[in-house]
């Protein structure tokens, strides 16, 4: 089991956070006049264009216009007026602050530490954590900004989440907080160390005092870890993280209710920093205990059946529709039909059709694969890497479930690891209902995958020639639409005697549409046999002579006239 961590500590390598910690320290020795002119200085910059003036040049012209006012600047024994300035507004913006570095577009990464030395570097008077609190005159809400962190959840060196790794540590963090005083945080503290499933293996005050933080560590080669999991996917790993924390959380404040409000619910969040304080006294503001691991299965078991429950019941208040679906699509699931009824109320979904349409796509694909080298490379690239395999079972096992996964294989190179269940980045594969929300189940689309498979001009034509509206279906719609909203529009206005709705009158309407369609149909298909009596070249429909000869000639007897556009 990994015993380190992710440091993110921004004062390890730019020291300059001491020097503007020190100039927040000195300020707190000015009068109210400077305090006011420092506040001013730091809100004009704000406002500049950073592009055309640099942060020393902006202090140089503050001392100049302001010299007379800035008479304490001058008394400071250890530093120039702009030396302070600069890193007055490098603490007052918090440059390089922890909360602010190593996150998007930033290069700078956090570097592996462990836990002895996290521990050393905690307890230490002489290591950099109480170096940063000297540095600030000992004030506790002025150096937090500025504090290392440890990622406890995630072994990933960077807050940037296009470059973050969702890989678990099987570590979770409970941040109490919102006490009287640091008494009663110890007090609570002590307290909370020992529970039927959870067994904290490191506790300490918070940087403030009036709080605490608990870590616990769970076994990972747990059978039930290592599948929920495995595929290290941003969304699911964050929804198994929060059922374990949900499942614990409430575990702990069964036992004690008194700190239900007490829990920052912001640490059910696996990719939160947690600020690692300076501990003055080992004995009563912190414990340690590496043996202690905590309980994974039975808490996440326990929590899942209560969510469970909760879904049973919104099944049976919509167990009409669920049986009605079950029995239309032949499903014998009840929690499958449910996700299908949501999907159906969010958007008009149908399920046989989307079935067909994905199976029958999939294979013209790869018949394609087989006649075209170009069509086969391109397949075997986009199918062949494990982000894109990734992207698109996520979306395709929470529309198809595995039949999803099993018609994707076929478009992988049979040479491929990603076919391979012994190789890593089979990870693309391990799928489960249980990864995903209720919300999520119920906004999930295939497009995704036909955005991708669009780009090829051949496919593209495929979907658009087969699946896809024609310009009739579409007036055909429009037409039903308006006879809907009609009826809709009338049913709005029952105050109104003359115009209550008529539902009659509207399935008359649709009756009497269809009706005719059926008449018109046998018509059509008749006129497609007709045998064309003369043939026109693309000019003789614009040469006045020819159709004049046509029409007042040779049929000058006929008043009805059928044209067909003839087939090149």
């Amino acid at each position: 089991m990994n015993h380190n961590y992710y440091y993110f500590s921004t004062h390890t390598t730019h020291p300059q956070i001491y020097s503007r910690l020190a100039a927040y320290a000195t300020s707190q020795k000015f009068d109210a006049e400077t305090m006011d002119l420092l506040d001013m200085f730091v809100n004009n910059f704000k406002k500049l264009n950073t592009q055309q003036i640099t942060p020393l040049d902006y202090c140089s012209r503050f001392i100049k216009k302001h010299k007379d006012e800035l008479y304490e600047l001058d008394e400071l024994a250890d530093t120039t007026s702009k030396e302070f300035l600069f890193n007055f507004l490098g603490y007052s913006l918090q440059w390089k602050a922890s909360t602010r570095s190593f996150g998007k577009n930033c290069k700078l990464q956090a570097h592996e530490i462990s836990e002895e030395e996290l521990i050393d570097e905690m307890t230490n008077p002489k290591a950099s954590i109480k170096k940063l609190l000297d540095a600030s005159g000992g004030n506790l809400s002025a150096v937090k900004p500025f504090l290392p962190a440890v990622m406890i959840s995630l072994w990933t060196n960077t807050r940037d989440k296009s470059k973050m790794t969702y890989k678990h540590t099987g570590k979770f963090c409970f941040d109490f907080d919102k006490f009287t005083d640091k008494k009663e945080a110890i007090y609570w503290m002590k307290k909370v160390w020992s529970f039927k499933n959870i067994n904290p293996y490191f506790r300490f005050i918070s940087p403030r005092g009036k709080g605490f933080k608990i870590f616990c560590q769970v076994d990972i080669s747990n059978p039930d870890f290592k599948a929920d999991f495995a595929s290290q996917d941003n969304e699911v790993v964050k929804k198994h993280h929060k059922v374990w924390y949900d499942g614990a959380m409430k575990e702990i404040v069964s036992q004690f209710p008194e700190l239900k409000d007490r829990i920052d619910p912001g640490t059910n969040d696996p990719t939160r920093l947690t600020y690692i304080p300076f501990i003055s006294n080992k004995t009563t503001d912190f414990k340690y205990d590496v043996s202690r691991i905590s309980e994974y299965t039975q808490i996440v078991q326990n929590e899942r059946k209560i969510e469970h429950e909760k879904l049973l019941k919104k099944i049976s208040e919509n167990q009409v529709e669920v049986d009605k679906i079950m029995k239309e699509q032949n499903i014998t699931c009840q929690e499958e039909a449910y996700n299908l009824f949501l999907k159906k109320k969010s958007y008009n979904f149908d399920l046989e059709f989307e079935k067909e349409k994905f199976i029958k796509l999939i294979d013209f694909i790869e018949e394609q694969t087989h006649k075209d080298s170009r069509i086969e490379d391109w397949v075997a690239e986009k199918f062949n890497t494990y982000l894109s395999l990734q992207k698109l079972s996520w979306v395709l096992y929470g529309v198809f479930g595995e039949m999803a996964l099993e018609q994707i294989k076929r478009l992988i190179p049979a040479d491929s690891n990603k076919l391979d269940e012994d190789h890593g980045d089979y990870r693309w594969a391990l799928r489960s209902m249980d990864d995903y929300s209720e919300e999520t189940l119920k906004s999930l689309t295939p497009a995704p995958f036909y955005a991708m498979v669009r780009k090829l001009p051949i496919v593209n034509d495929f979907i658009s020639e087969n699946f896809g509206a024609s310009s009739q279906n579409l007036s055909d719609f429009k037409i039903l639409n308006d006879y809907y909203e009609t009826y809709i529009r009338n049913k709005n206005l029952e105050d109104d005697e003359n115009n209550q709705a008529d539902l009659n009158e509207f399935l008359d309407d649709i009756t009497g549409y269809v009706d005719k369609k059926k008449v018109r149909l046998p018509l059509i298909e008749e006129f497609d046999n007709l045998t064309a009596e003369i043939t026109l070249g693309p000019n003789d429909y614009l040469d006045k002579d020819v159709m004049h000869d046509l029409f007042q000639n040779k049929y000058s007897d006929k008043r009805i006239f059928f044209f067909k556009k003839p087939v090149r």
